[in-house]
């Protein structure tokens, strides 16, 4: 018998290849690409959406470490008021600080009327804030008759010496010092301020 060139493969028809032929394995290799690529999107997502979490955790953290810091190292109510008092603070002499001794600003901003320090500005120089159901007094060498409070647009009020809002700064890592004296910042000048209601400095 001639088993010639050109004679199909037994049981194939004429025009067709035979199974387990070149295009059998190009079908086979074409799912198995989806297949891995498919898996691989399915282990990014699941590592993206991981990873946000993880973001969003950390970011509420953040918050919550953030405002303790503020409220308890820099200053706190004590038996329901919060005290400004009077120290000195290196070559400035004698200013205002908070109860925990750290000093206080005024924005030239807000021109002795209102608050203007809001958002990103007063989380670098956090309010000196007064809560519902908190009164305002003043420490040994504080005039009683400057103090006051104005309203803050981010709620609340904040304590006034003289119509000034008041400021602490997240740059001062002590007690005792004043970095943030003459700093220019956040749209203008920041100074700290003596018990007679003068602006340091000037």
């Amino acid at each position: 018998m001639n088993y010639g060139q050109g004679q199909e493969a037994e049981g194939a028809q004429p025009g067709e290849v035979a199974a387990g032929g070149p295009g059998h394995d190009q079908d086979c290799s074409g799912k198995g690409s989806a297949d891995m690529a498919a898996s691989r999107l399915g282990r990014r997502t699941t590592i993206i959406a991981g990873a946000v979490v993880v973001l969003a955790c950390l970011a509420a953290l953040g918050s919550v470490l953030y405002l303790r810091y503020v409220d308890v190292a820099r200053f706190s109510a004590e038996h329901g008021r919060i005290t400004v008092d009077a120290a000195p603070a290196g070559p400035l002499g004698t200013v205002l600080v908070t109860n925990k001794g750290f000093a206080l600003y005024l924005f030239a901003p807000d021109a002795a009327r209102h608050v203007t320090c809001t958002g990103g500005c007063a989380s670098d120089w956090p309010p000196l804030l007064v809560r519902p159901g908190q009164s305002v007094a003043a420490g040994p060498g504080v005039r009683p008759g400057l103090l006051g409070t104005a309203p803050d647009p981010g709620g609340g009020r904040v304590v006034t010496y003289d119509g000034w809002p008041l400021y602490t700064y997240l740059g001062d890592a002590d007690p005792g010092h004043a970095a943030g004296q003459g700093a220019d910042d956040d749209g203008g000048y920041w100074y700290a301020i003596r018990p007679s209601g003068q602006i340091a400095g000037h």
